[in-house]
């Protein structure tokens, strides 16, 4: 009898194990990005409802509420950032998508030496932003750049690419689209191949022409890919640091400082660490709410 009841008694231990076992498996990573990930976080957190200064730090960091948050929406130059941030994104993303499509729609067609072309599209996304910022800067010099060497070549002045506070942002917006337009290309390049021939066909037989299947047809059909491109490039693009600190870092007279070289100045410029924390989570709040707006419309053309 006890040989009989020994294999039931472990029979609930043996399925606890069962049930534990896989987070011994996830344990490692978990505890990597808990250090790595959400530490920083909760410690910039802290931070921000807290006066941390070069200067003062070592008399203590004392708790000072929403003392930061109040100088921060207080800041004009904070608006100005915001402003210009969101300017740069909105053009650059418009640009990229417009671009994108027109590449995707050339690349779904049959055409001679179209995986050459696909290289060439490519060949952007396998450099590096430091490359891009600083290939670009040499070619925007004004005074050796070859781009204004051309411009006089062609008999036009030289243009202040990165020093005139009304052409610096159009030139980061440029290298922007330069940079990203293939990754929109090739996102929008794989939802046109995936997309039922069924419908395109009767089109055609009832008289639709291009125009017409690209606007009720293509556009429709494509929804959800283009909600997904305009995404990632949303979140990519609010955030950008690397290129535009290497073009203009912020400069002339602030009129390219978006929101996170602003809070690069305060963070690692002024050492006010406190300051620059609230403004890496006001702006954290304001791309998850952009990114939560358009997860809930793809989740609606899911749903379509």
């Amino acid at each position: 009898m006890a040989s009989v009841s020994q294999p039931s008694q472990s029979a609930p231990f043996r399925r606890l194990i069962r049930q534990i076992e896989p987070s011994f498996y996830i344990a490692p990573s978990f505890v990597v990005m808990v250090v790595i990930l959400i530490y920083p976080l909760g410690y910039s957190l802290w931070l921000s409802f807290h006066r941390w200064t070069l200067r003062t730090f070592k008399q203590g960091i004392p708790f000072v509420g929403l003392e930061n948050y109040q100088q921060l929406f207080s800041s004009p130059e904070f608006w100005s950032s915001l402003r210009i941030t969101f300017t740069f994104v909105i053009l650059a993303i418009l640009f990229e998508f417009i671009l994108g499509m027109g590449l995707a729609l050339l690349l779904n067609h049959d055409l001679k030496a179209k995986g050459l072309i696909r290289s060439f599209i490519l060949l952007p996304m396998m450099c590096t932003n430091v490359v891009i910022g600083l290939t670009w800067r040499l070619l925007f010099n004004y005074e050796f750049g070859i781009l204004n060497y051309y411009l006089n070549q062609l008999g036009f002045a030289s243009v202040e690419w990165l020093s005139s506070p009304k052409v610096a942002l159009w030139s980061v917006i440029l290298v922007d689209v330069w940079n990203t337009t293939s990754f929109v290309a090739l996102m929008l390049l794989a939802g046109l191949q995936s997309l039922p021939e069924e419908p395109f066909e009767a089109a055609r037989i009832d008289g639709a022409n291009s125009v017409q299947t690209f606007l009720y047809l293509t556009l429709p059909l494509l929804r959800q890919t283009i909600l997904v491109a305009l995404l990632w490039r949303l979140i990519d693009t609010f955030r950008i640091f690397d290129v535009v600190y290497l073009l203009t870092a912020g400069g002339p007279a602030r009129a390219t400082e978006t929101v996170s070289i602003y809070i690069y100045r305060y963070g690692f410029q002024s050492f006010n660490l406190g300051f620059a924390s609230a403004a890496s989570y006001v702006m954290i709040v304001i791309m998850l709410a952009l990114a939560g707006v358009m997860a809930r419309a793809i989740g609606r053309s899911e749903t379509l």
